[in-house]
């Protein structure tokens, strides 16, 4: 069974492409649990005799070929053609460590949520020209977001992706040269919420053409791809110099070109720190390549910049992409009076939404192959017609509905429930705030709300013996009631095989922070350290249990700041109409601000591509009141 397909697009490069080969023959990972694929971009050296002369020695090289398109459609074409759950790509001018694959299979294997691994790149001699073209690659894989250092690139010589999220997301065709397109296609990623995992030890050599015209060459590339990546993303981070304003193009290109030597200097300087550089000559060439470099580079802005205006190219409205998670909110009416909720409150007032848009969504959203889908209350197991919500996506084939709920009906409801969650089809998702049954019940403005969710979770524990695969989740509110048995909460439900558990913080009321505050359940100054402890164990539970610890460790650390009133947006992300659209009982596709779009009149896919939703992500982004909820601000 194959575990990891290696993807090499190639374009008259045939005795580079050959070394490259070798280097993925002479793998220490066993031979037919890989596969190689050269994608050939209509060369005319023999490449094609090559690489069907090596196939014919071993028979997990495959070739195939294409009209000359360049490499992100050669990329594409080859995640299409993979067999394996794990997409690597390299160039031909690269030979790789003979751990390479092994080391990529195991890193996806150790982290699960991250949807690319990236190695580090590396040149094998010391010349100014490929030093640089390296370091200035290299030196775009991480950058500072809010304060944090984030992974947010890797060049396409050295990365591995989960053939999922390229089944999703293809390299933008569109790029006319092979420069940019990788930063792109990156950047539409990571600001999906997903995660890029840096591991220095998969090692590749990359043996670029050491020419001075190809270095130029490759400046005047890069130029144009990033002023392209630019227009079509103003937020990358890696190209706040770049303007791409009718007059603030040529005003930051004139500082750009004012900044030369300044740029040639601390680059210079560093690169010849790292590298540890002795030669006079060789640093003052260092420095020198840097001027030419940028000057090169400027040109390629400039001819790109033409290009664009030219082509009436236009910035897209659907540079959001498709989201990772879509929540229904299908229903207000509940079955508890809870005191940590407003939702309740509302249900004599708000009429349900109809099946038939429930219905509508559901197969919109398969579709367009959104990640995962919820179905959010109130209480959705009150709804009368909630089994035929599940034979509906169940003949669509969804899997792992998310069902958020109380639990309370989860007892009654059992047998008819069972074979929903046997199959798959859903996945219960239940509120449980404490092993206090007093507390529980207090919260909950109920008599016998703990007992009837602490027998649905045991229910679904004995289920999960008999079919292990089986999914059963918990959310559970951090309160200054439960800190001192948040850890206790987590051991009682490991040991019942729940899947996974998801804190949250307080939200008595979805915006304003200092209403926040007038809860009886914040966290008041006086227990703060008590909180510091109770976060720092379940940052240390979630290092110990990464999977079942829903939240990621920065989630965690900000509580800490919440409930100290101090968390901004500068301290989180929120992704609200980006990574997650949220579609309200009323219909509306809406943030806490605003909506953006109506699904009883407008398809899914319209509202996604929709100036709307931008202008609203947008605004979602400012919030001054982050509400540090996982499934909207945990980047």
């Amino acid at each position: 069974m194959i575990e990891l397909s290696v993807v090499i697009p190639t374009y008259n490069r045939k005795e580079a492409l050959r070394n490259c080969l070798l280097s993925l023959k002479g793998q220490d990972f066993q031979r037919d649990k890989y596969e190689i694929i050269v994608v050939d971009d209509s060369s005319q050296d023999g490449t094609e005799e090559l690489v069907r002369s090596l196939a014919g020695e071993d028979g997990n090289i495959r070739y195939v070929k294409q009209l000359h398109k360049g490499p992100a459609a050669a990329r594409n074409l080859g995640a299409k053609e993979a067999n394996g759950p794990v997409v690597g790509f390299t160039d031909d001018d690269c030979v790789l460590e003979k751990d390479w694959i092994r080391l990529m299979v195991q890193s996806h294997r150790d982290d699960p949520l991250a949807i690319a691994v990236g190695g580090l790149t590396k040149v094998p001699y010391q010349k100014a020209n490929i030093m640089i073209s390296q370091a200035l690659s290299n030196g775009a894989i991480q950058d500072r977001l809010n304060g944090e250092s984030k992974v947010i690139f890797f060049p396409t010589c050295n990365v591995s992706f989960k053939r999922g999220v390229l089944s999703k997301y293809r390299f933008d065709e569109d790029f006319p040269l092979p420069g940019g397109e990788d930063l792109e296609f990156f950047w539409r990623l990571f600001k999906q919420g997903y995660r890029f995992v840096w591991n220095k030890d998969i090692l590749v050599t990359h043996f670029r053409p050491d020419s001075f015209g190809h270095f130029i060459s490759q400046a005047y590339i890069y130029g144009r791809g990033n002023l392209l990546t630019k227009f079509l993303h103003q937020d990358q981070p890696l190209l706040k110099e770049l303007k791409t304003g009718t007059f603030s193009f040529w005003a930051a290109t004139l500082i750009n070109i004012l900044k030369i030597p300044r740029f040639s200097f601390i680059l210079g300087k560093k690169l010849i720190k790292e590298s540890q550089v002795k030669s006079k000559t060789k640093r003052s060439a260092i420095y020198v390549y840097f001027v030419l470099h940028k000057m090169f580079y400027i040109f390629g802005n400039i001819c790109e910049y033409f290009r664009i205006r030219r082509n009436g190219l236009r910035k897209r409205n659907d540079v959001l992409g498709t989201p990772k998670s879509l929540i229904l909110d299908i229903t207000h009416r509940c079955n508890l009076s809870c005191r940590i909720c407003d939702i309740w409150k509302t249900q004599d007032s708000e009429k349900d939404i109809g099946i038939s848009y429930i219905r509508k969504m559901l197969a919109q959203a398969k579709a367009l192959q959104i990640e995962e889908i919820a179905l959010s209350g109130g209480e959705p197991l009150l709804r009368e017609d909630i089994f035929e919500i599940f034979d509906y996506a169940n003949s669509l084939k969804i899997t792992n509905l998310g069902v958020l709920t109380n639990g309370i009906l989860v007892n009654s409801l059992f047998d008819r429930l069972r074979p929903y969650i046997i199959d798959n089809t859903i996945s219960l998702v239940i509120s449980f705030d404490s092993l206090k049954e007093d507390l529980h019940n207090h919260l909950r403005a109920s008599k016998e709300a703990w007992q009837k969710t602490k027998g649905a979770l045991e229910m679904l524990s004995r289920l999960k013996r008999e079919h292990p695969q089986a999914k059963a989740n918990v959310i559970t509110i951090v309160l200054n009631q439960n800190l001192e048995e948040l850890l206790d909460l987590a051991g009682f439900l490991k040991s019942l095989n729940i899947d996974t558990l998801q804190f949250q913080v307080l939200l008595p009321n979805n915006l304003r922070m200092a209403q926040r505050k007038e809860s009886q359940f914040w966290v008041p100054e006086e227990r703060l350290n008590l909180l510091d402890k109770a976060i720092d164990g379940l940052i240390e539970l979630k290092t110990a249990e990464p999977h079942f610890i829903k939240n990621s460790v920065s989630n965690l650390a900000l509580m800490k700041k919440y409930y100290r009133a101090c968390l901004s947006c500068n301290d989180v992300l929120c992704s609200s109409a980006n990574k997650t659209v949220l579609v309200s009982n009323q219909g509306d596709c809406r943030t806490c601000f605003s909506a953006y779009g109506d699904i009883k009149t407008t398809d899914l896919d319209d509202i996604l591509r929709s100036k709307q939703r931008l202008k609203a992500q947008e605004e979602a982004k400012r919030c001054h009141w982050p509400c540090l909820l996982p499934c909207f601000c945990d980047q």
